[in-house]
């Protein structure tokens, strides 16, 4: 009975060697991340500019990585502005106004929203509304826009032979930025309001 279980594994092994080895497909070669090269690289990623293979979570697919490279660009934006405008602040650049002389960047935010933050929001509403359609318009590939491209470029940088270097360079701001804005505020609210903040 042994011997009838065993028969097909023992069979096997009289196959010529050439036979089995010409029998194996090769495995596909895993293309390593430049930043974890535990992983392998994201495919969607390839191309990209400031592309490093980081996605450990794999967040972003085909379907999806236009839509959160608008993200990216315009968070990065947002938090050179707000890093900068923070900054400013808190070295002594102000609204007029006696309401807003003794103020720093940290509790400012308070005395605002009481009244200019609703308009604010009303204007980013209104501005985020009217780019909607051209994001989703290019995210499901019907239309040549690229991520974050509104047509404003004034200094005709983009038109530049060293225009990859300008993307890249704005990714690269924008990524540090982000940080950058929550290590302000984060010293901020453990109470070091001051520049340089710690």
């Amino acid at each position: 009975m042994l011997s009838l279980a065993l028969s097909p594994l023992s069979l096997s092994g009289l196959a010529p060697r050439s036979a089995v080895s010409s029998s194996r497909v090769a495995a596909p070669q895993m293309v390593q991340s430049k930043s974890m090269p535990m992983m392998e690289a994201p495919e969607h990623l390839q191309g990209m500019v400031g592309n490093v293979d980081f996605d450990p979570l794999g967040l972003s697919s085909p379907n999806n990585i236009k839509w959160m490279r608008e993200a990216e660009l315009k968070h990065g934006r947002m938090s050179m502005l707000a890093w900068t405008g923070y900054v400013a602040v808190d070295l002594g650049l102000r609204f007029p106004g006696a309401r807003y002389a003794e103020l720093n960047s940290f509790n400012a935010h308070d005395v605002v929203a009481k009244k200019e933050l609703f308009l604010l929001l009303l204007w980013v509403g209104t501005f985020e509304t009217i780019g909607a359609s051209q994001i989703y318009d290019m995210s499901i590939d019907q239309s040549e826009r690229k991520p974050g491209d509104f047509g404003f470029d004034p200094l005709r940088l983009l038109k530049s032979p060293e225009a990859p270097k300008y993307y890249e360079a704005e990714l690269v701001h924008g990524r540090a930025a982000m940080l950058a804005f929550s290590a302000v505020v984060t010293q901020s609210a453990l109470g070091n309001t001051a520049f340089p903040y710690f």
